[in-house]
């Protein structure tokens, strides 16, 4: 049986006791959101504020999804080239309750206590999504059920009118037959995606000296400030990593409250983040190279000569796997002109931040801030009508989605589909007939608005400034 329980992330659970062989248990849901990420935290919420019963499922034991799992500790703020803020609606709430820089454990108990909060929102943990049920919905499909493994390894499947897919990778989506590109696919080169990232910590860092230090001539473009620190560039253009596929070419720094710092540096190439096996080769070559570029940064950075290795994060950090085709599609020129489409579900701005794919590629794009919107079309994938993605996998190209793969993004867009959830229910519309309605767009808009959402934008004179980026 099913029974609500709470834990130590202040989350309510709803978690599962079966006898006998594992066959699958059913329960119905009127919307199942896929993904303890925080657009999937977002989506709950919004669709909870609306009046709409969810089941949220998460695959790990802690909402939060990268924030937790690979320790990602500062947010990618999308901000106007002038500095104001752009964003407002859940995505302000969760910043202001964590600030800049956070630990795991803060955004665990940050996003359990938000859906704690909410009695229509019920969560259950530890399961992964394993396969999808879909029926025919005229010349489209629309998902039935979706069945989930447990840690114990007993399936349940889970009935609903709505399902929104907020796993990082489209995984639901994938299931349930919607055709997506891999990483660079779209380019028509080979379908590689960005590196990945295995975050770790160290100890005795001297913060003060760091900050005092920075010195832009020595080290290239970028800053200390408060508890992040990022750039360093020329600095590790004299560093040589040891394994072809791995390269640093820059830090990024994270201040915790007892002192450890946080770094996100180590980039590898060539790995399928779909591939458990191809993750796992990740943090080996990262775990053997993390000493030896720690070794280079004790002798060459001030403030790291007692720097020990600490910590390594849970898993690694993937950028990007599946680029879903949607009703719309982002691309690297609506990122760059700044373009606000009429159906705009919240505003972007993260510079159009690409990690190599091979150790030669150079980035392509400066590192400028562009006013964008986030269309709801791609937020639709073709092919099926009842489900909605909220994650880095939006129909995006390969070049665009270096932008909108960022989490106070994917939050928007969490909150987004939360929202088209509730009117889709209410309304008795699917999805991808509401991706065609003007009518229901508008509607959708106003919710948004009404719930603090900023969906406007105007552009400043110059267009783009250089900006305080961190690249990650």
């Amino acid at each position: 049986m099913f029974r609500s329980v709470g834990t130590a992330a202040a989350t309510v659970a709803l978690v599962f006791s079966l006898c006998g062989a594992p066959v699958a248990a059913q329960i119905a849901a009127p919307l199942l959101i896929v993904g303890g990420t925080p657009a999937g935290v977002a989506a709950a919420v919004a669709a909870a504020r609306d009046g709409v019963d969810s089941t949220l499922v998460a695959k790990g034991s802690v909402l939060g999804g990268i924030l937790t799992d690979a320790m990602m500790d500062q947010w990618d703020l999308n901000v106007a080239p002038d500095g104001d803020p752009i964003q407002g609606g859940i995505f302000r709430e969760i910043h202001a309750a964590l600030g800049d820089a956070f630990t795991p454990q803060a955004a665990a108990a940050e996003f359990g206590a938000l859906v704690a909060h909410e009695p229509r929102v019920h969560v259950i943990t530890d399961a992964r999504v394993v396969a999808v049920v879909t029926t025919p919905d005229g010349s489209e499909r629309s998902i039935t059920a979706v069945r989930f493994r447990a840690a114990d390894g007993r399936t349940f499947e889970i009935a609903a009118n709505r399902v929104i897919d907020a796993t990082d990778n489209g995984d639901v989506a994938a299931l349930a037959g919607a055709r997506y590109d891999l990483g660079r696919q779209d380019t028509g080169i080979d379908d590689r995606t960005q590196a990945v990232t295995l975050m770790f910590t160290v100890r005795g860092v001297d913060w003060s000296q760091l900050a005092e230090t920075y010195d832009t001539a020595r080290f290239g473009p970028g800053g200390v400030i408060d508890q992040r620190a990022w750039g360093y560039a020329t600095l590790l253009a004299g560093y040589r990593a040891h394994e072809p596929n791995v390269l640093v070419r820059d830090l990024n720094l994270g201040r915790e409250p007892d002192g450890e710092v946080t770094v996100n540096a180590i980039d590898v190439l060539g790995v399928d983040g779909l591939d458990d096996a191809q993750r796992q080769r990740a943090r080996a070559l990262s775990e053997a190279e993390a000493p030896k570029l720690m070794a280079f940064l004790r002798e060459r950075l001030p403030g790291f000569h007692d720097a020990v290795l600490g910590r390594f994060a849970a898993d690694v950090y993937v950028r990007e796997t599946r680029h879903f085709a949607g009703h719309e599609r982002l691309t690297a020129a609506d990122v760059w002109d700044g373009t606000i489409p009429s159906d705009t579900i919240g505003l972007s701005s993260y510079p159009l931040d690409l990690h190599p794919v091979t150790a030669t590629e150079k980035q392509a794009y400066a590192p400028l801030r562009h006013v964008y919107g986030v269309p709801f079309g791609t937020m639709v994938p073709q092919g099926v009508t009842n489900v909605l993605l909220a994650s880095p996998s939006i129909s995006a190209t390969h070049v665009a989605a270096g932008s909108a793969r960022v989490i106070p993004t994917t939050i928007e867009e969490g909150e987004a589909a939360g929202e088209a959830a509730a009117l889709s229910l209410h309304e008795n519309i699917t999805f991808a007939a509401m991706a065609g309605s003007a009518d229901a767009i508008s509607g959708l808009r106003a919710a948004l608005r009404d719930d603090g959402v900023i969906l406007t934008y105007r552009t400043p004179s110059p267009l783009a400034i250089r900006t305080n980026h961190r690249s990650a």
